[in-house]
């Protein structure tokens, strides 16, 4: 069951043209807050939204919570992030700085990201990922955490439908100049849904088998104040994961699969930091290792004994980073910001056929003016040196206008250029990785406006509404071979543009404090390349790209008594190149609405909240993926205590 391990009094962020930032131990962003002292466009997802869903994973948070298509293949299975139309390689996550894209996929895996492991995430869209991170041609997801100067304990656990269970725990202890955060995450289901199954004739209805997962981690966080001036910091993120992978609906029929994958996961952070007035001196070391491990085994339908197939795949990675980076602020609003980082990945896979590396430079230049309050420009210049060659130098320029000095009205405009490498499957898979493969190349443009206003104490506006326009040239796309697999190859054309937007509305009301939220967005992604042309198929919206999506978030309180309401809308996604496929073609569009009611009881510093949710309330059937079920309507249970 999802929960809220406390609520606090509600603290208005009223955002304004100013340099310095006070950090609060404890804060709730009651809408998606847009920083308006840059042009980048970033967005902060609502706190509110993130308690309410803290024991679930990061792909279901995006899902429900912001304009970000999520590609999931059902729950507990393989979840990815496509910005504006793009690929799940397009998306860069970072978790406190660093990179968690595998270097051999170039991809996150968003269903192993535990919401309870980081207090606060961000958008970043298009170019505007050019300051934290390379390669984010769609946009980049940044996750951080912190440690509260103040002692907590908060312990929660639910029980859902089809026997899932999960554990969360949360503690932060202070000793003087040493402060210390743990979170442990336990998660278990058997996941055995009846979905109807309208892939095989005759349909029917069928009960998911072969589809159990549990996830186990913990992070932990130390943190040494030395001076005023200077502290260090470690953190650890270690994490257990398995699943089995249950058969498509289209083979149900077709014989025995047994589909399993077991990740184990260890990254680490040593961090300095000098913070003095307007200046901050950062160093940090990072260690990250992955240990993935993949078996398939088909038999025949007659003789289950009778093996077909059988793959073991094992892959080992090892990645150290070093960064350094500096940050001042200048009389007269000039700001400058400069970072130089290395990176080594270590590849050891049985599926390429030798030990392979990556070792790449990247330096980050960043000026920003503010003039007067009203005109805010951004330069951003990155280059990186790969692999004993220079790309070429990735820009951004920005611009962010107040047009009338006493209303809370701001224009942006923006322009980069970005280069995604091709990751190291792309390259050396056996068989079909291309290592004549170039990396991809961007052209973007962002022009939108940001308008917030409080008319009262009972009502707050704020709306968001941003066009965008993108080009991508030697896109990398895996397709079938003349051989029976699959290939790496690059499309020499992508476009992509379109509408996001966002209107929230909060306020307190006959002792009823409520938040709406609603967001939606318009995304045409087409494949222009002379193949396209050729094929016919010029124009057409890419596979499981949705034209339209949208989602809406309510939250009421009132005393102690807290509804969640949310609905998801994600339109048709077509399935194949053109229409003349043999299966389907195109998934009908869906919507997915989901509620829960809690109560918080109080006695002196304990708090309890007990917590109530239906999912996917009108029971659709629909599926986010071709052939992968997704469950009807089910119910969840939770009880969490703090103290």
């Amino acid at each position: 069951m999802l929960f809220i391990c406390t609520l606090i009094p509600t603290i208005s962020v009223d955002a304004q043209m100013i340099y310095d930032t006070l950090f609060l131990d404890e804060m709730i962003i009651k809408s998606n807050y847009i920083d308006h002292n840059s042009s980048l466009k970033s967005q902060k997802i609502d706190t509110l939204s993130k308690r309410n869903l803290n024991n679930l994973n990061l792909g279901e948070l995006l899902g429900a919570n912001s304009p970000v298509f999520i590609k999931s293949y059902g729950k507990g299975s393989l979840a990815t992030a496509s910005f504006r139309g793009t690929a799940a390689s397009h998306t860069k996550v970072l978790w406190n700085g660093f990179e968690l894209n595998s270097p051999m996929l170039g991809q996150v895996d968003l269903s192993l990201i535990p919401n309870t492991f980081f207090d606060e995430v961000s958008l970043d869209y298009g170019g505007s990922s050019l300051e934290n991170t390379a390669g984010a041609l769609g946009g980049a997801i940044n996750l951080s955490s912190g440690i509260s100067t103040k002692n907590m304990f908060c312990i929660s656990q639910s029980v859902a439908s089809f026997n899932t269970y999960t554990t969360t725990i949360n503690g932060n202890l202070s000793f003087g100049k040493l402060k210390s955060s743990t979170s442990v995450y336990l998660n278990s289901s058997e996941n055995s849904f009846k979905f109807y199954n309208n892939a095989i004739i005759p349909s029917e209805w069928q009960k998911q088998e072969n589809a159990s997962f549990f996830n186990r981690g913990f992070v932990q966080e130390i943190d040494y104040q030395i001076s005023d001036y200077q502290s260090i910091g470690l953190k650890n993120w270690t994490e257990w994961d398995f699943r089995e992978i249950p058969q498509i609906m289209s083979n149900q029929l077709s014989g025995n699969n047994e589909e399993t994958q077991n990740n184990f996961n260890s990254r680490t952070i040593l961090n300095y930091k000098y913070h003095k007035s307007k200046t901050i001196f950062e160093v940090d070391a990072a260690w990250f290792y992955s240990d993935i491990n993949y078996v398939l085994k088909t038999t025949t339908a007659i003789n289950h004994d009778d093996t077909v197939t059988y793959i073991n795949s094992t892959n080992y990675s090892n990645s150290g980073f070093l960064k350094a980076g500096f940050s001042h602020k200048f009389a007269r609003g000039w700001s400058v910001k400069s970072d130089l980082s290395f990176s080594r990945d270590i590849i050891n896979s049985n599926n390429y056929e030798s030990l392979k590396t990556r070792e790449k430079y990247d330096f980050l230049f960043k000026i920003s003016k503010d003039f007067n309050s009203r005109y805010i420009i951004d330069l951003i210049l990155r280059q990186q040196y790969v692999d004993n060659k220079f790309n070429p130098t990735t820009p951004y320029l920005g611009f962010l206008i107040k047009p009338i000095s006493n209303s809370d009205l701001f224009l942006r405009i923006s322009a980069n250029m970005n280069y995604n490498l091709p990751s190291l499957n792309d390259l050396y898979w056996y068989p079909g990785g291309n290592i004549e493969l170039l990396p991809e190349k961007g052209i973007q443009m962002d022009i939108g406006f940001n308008y917030s206003k409080s008319f009262t104490k009972k009502i707050n506006i704020e709306l968001d509404l941003n066009y965008f326009n993108s080009e991508i040239s030697n896109w990398i796309q895996w397709v079938p071979g003349d051989y029976r697999y699959w290939t790496a190859r690059n499309i020499e054309l992508v476009k992509s543009q379109g509408i996001e937007s966002s209107l929230s509305i909060d306020g307190n009301m006959n002792k009823i404090f409520y938040k709406l939220s609603m967001q939606y967005a318009y995304t045409k992604s087409t494949n222009e390349s002379e193949k396209a042309e050729e094929g016919g198929y010029a124009g057409r919206q890419l596979i499981y790209v949705p034209l339209h999506s949208a989602n809406v978030f309510l939250h009421l309180k009132y005393r102690n008594f807290v509804l969640h309401w949310n609905s998801r809308f994600t339109g048709e996604r077509n399935t194949s190149l053109d229409e003349s496929s043999s299966y389907s073609n195109t998934l009908p569009a869906f919507s997915v609405s989901n509620a829960s009611l809690g109560k918080e009881f109080r006695l002196n510093k304990y708090s309890f909240e007990l917590k109530f949710k239906i999912n996917n309330i009108f029971n659709n059937s629909y599926q986010t993926i071709l052939w992968r079920p997704m469950p009807g309507t089910n119910y969840e249970i939770s009880l969490s205590f703090k103290i």
